[in-house]
């Protein structure tokens, strides 16, 4: 395969189009013209050409997950799924997520850590946080690490006392209506019966 031209491709950084005798293109890194040595008028073999996409799409994908990352957090379940989403392949998905975890860009229980704190801070109880956690593919002890950091600062009877004063100023416990009402929605949040009832014996003390 005769390669004809290559043109610097607009508004993407280091990023050049490479174009073929037989009406092909393909749009490559600036790096990947030096390691494979492309330049106009050689001819490339089927598997260099192969080569040199399968590289160029791992590079691509790489690129991707680091874009995706400077902007918010990630686990690395959450972003290997934001690039099978945004067309990347499989084994492709799986070695740009890697690669970040070996950079430390992306990190599981630092990941866990924030995640957990800022759901606690929103008036999310444990259950809640776990369920998050696991759907974002935190493994276990990490998700129990992340959980016994929260009740260090906070134990969760006393952050649900913090939303009773918070939503529910006036709740006083005794109206056994508005007591299950308030049950369910803190249920909801995840918090346990047994939080629950030990915040509502505080408060009605």
């Amino acid at each position: 395969m005769r390669i004809e031209k290559i043109e610097k491709m607009k508004f993407k950084k280091n990023m050049f189009k490479v174009f073929f005798e037989n009406n092909e293109s393909l749009a490559i890194f600036a790096d990947s013209i030096v390691k494979f040595g492309i330049r106009t008028g050689i001819n490339i073999s089927e598997n260099d050409y192969k080569q040199l996409a399968s590289y160029d799409k791992l590079k691509r994908a790489t690129s991707d997950a680091l874009g995706l990352v400077s902007k918010r957090s990630y686990s690395a379940k959450s972003l290997y799924a934001k690039l099978i989403q945004k067309g990347y392949d499989s084994e492709n998905a799986i070695k740009a997520v890697r690669k970040l975890k070996e950079l430390n860009y992306i990190n599981d229980k630092k990941f866990a850590k924030i995640c957990a704190d800022y759901l606690s801070q929103k008036g999310k109880g444990e259950f809640a946080i776990r369920a998050e956690l696991e759907e974002q593919g935190i493994e276990e002890s990490l998700i129990n690490e992340a959980l016994e950091i929260i009740k260090t600062n906070i134990e969760p009877y006393e952050q649900i006392i913090k939303i009773l004063k918070t939503k529910f100023e006036k709740f006083s416990g005794k109206d056994k209506n508005e007591a299950r009402r308030i049950a369910s929605f803190l249920l909801r949040r995840g918090f346990s019966y047994q939080d629950i009832a030990k915040a509502f014996r505080a408060r009605s003390l």
